[in-house]
């Protein structure tokens, strides 16, 4: 199947800057793909260029097929909501919505068709008459996100749409936009900075740093897999722990072997460990209890589950690891900071990287 969208070898520099370097990426048709990383690691110049926004140094972008390197935005085939919203105040939603079919000289029938058809798919049917500033922001939102649809096009691009909107608009926004793209199965790339959002929307996460793929894969292998150590740091909470390998897939921690992904790393060699908190099991302290040795520094409530701050002795981590726990956990262990406990790795869930 041709992909949706094909990045080929794209560069791009300002000055001496490089902001994107060689970057390769195939799309598939129907997916949500979001481009994830901190600030200034390219992924808002790369959708950009997609736009024909920002031109490539280097490289193409091919898009159903068709060459589109070179063509000006408005001859793309695309629509996009950005963070703000950009809506024009002076008119209503509905000329907001129809804004694009008016370019296209769609007659006015069929214009007023298409946003009835919109007003009804983004549950604003009874705002056609408002205009932006009798919108709250999350409605704001969803009519920018109609007028990026109207036009039905092959992409749609989202750059950190849900941003400027509080938490619980923002928590129930992302579930509308990924059911409406599912129901409608359009391509859509989503630009975020936010790891929640990221794993909860995305098919596919395409991690970026310093301007290139660090890993592209689903959020379960993102977040259980991590191909880099940026990718293991950047994604979810990560505890990194010295270990020594001692053979194929197994690891010696302070005297505990610990079955881990080695990644071929050779036996003796010192790495880091990366385990997730909920892969640290806790237990009491007791004669002849097994893992590794410590004590509780701090517990830290999260409403459903608390996260404790362990400091391991013996094994060379200067910093505390976390462990997530449940309240019952907490309540039948009598877990308070101070506490002398044994933490266990779960069995292949740490990852090997070498030792920074």
């Amino acid at each position: 199947m041709v992909p949706a969208v094909c990045i080929e070898g794209v560069s791009k520099r300002f000055g001496a800057f490089t902001a994107l370097d060689g970057v390769n990426l195939d799309i598939r048709k129907g997916e949500l793909i979001c481009f994830l990383g901190p600030s200034g690691c390219g992924k808002t110049t790369l959708l950009r260029i997609i736009a024909g926004l920002e031109q490539q140094s280097a490289g193409r972008i091919i898009q159903d097929g068709r060459d589109v390197s070179r063509l000006p935005t408005s001859a793309r085939d695309f629509g996009i909501v950005f963070q703000s919203y950009a809506l024009f105040p002076n008119l209503t939603v509905a000329d907001n919505i129809g804004y694009g079919l008016v370019n296209l000289k769609i007659p006015k029938a069929a214009r007023d068709a298409r946003v009835e058809e919109l007003l009804g798919l983004i549950g604003l049917p009874e705002s056609r008459a408002k205009f932006p500033a009798q919108l709250s922001g999350g409605q704001q939102q969803r009519v920018a996100l109609a007028r990026a649809l109207a036009t039905s096009p092959s992409l749609l691009l989202l750059d950190e749409p849900l941003s400027a909107l509080d938490a619980r608009v923002r928590l129930h926004l992302r579930s509308e936009i990924k059911s409406l793209q599912q129901r409608l199965g359009i391509t859509t790339i989503l630009v975020t900075h936010d790891q929640e959002e990221a794993l909860t929307m995305a098919d596919r996460i395409v991690v970026m740093n310093h301007g290139v793929i660090e890993q592209v894969g689903s959020p379960e292998e993102v977040y259980a897999a991590p191909r880099s150590r940026f990718a293991a740091e950047f994604v979810g909470a990560m505890n990194f722990v010295t270990a020594q390998i001692v053979g194929d897939g197994l690891a010696d921690c302070a005297g505990q072997r610990i079955l881990c992904d080695t990644r071929g790393l050779p036996a003796g060699a010192i790495i880091d460990l990366a385990v997730r908190p909920e892969d640290v099991h806790l237990f009491p302290d007791a004669p002849g209890a097994e893992g590794l040795a410590g004590s509780i520094d701090a517990l830290e409530f999260q409403g459903a589950s608390l996260r404790a701050s362990v400091r391991l002795a013996g094994s060379g981590v200067m910093t505390p690891i976390l462990c997530a726990l449940s309240r019952r956990q907490v309540a039948e262990h009598g877990f308070i900071s101070g506490t002398r406990c044994r933490a266990q790795i779960a069995p292949r869930a740490a990852v090997a990287f070498p030792c920074q």
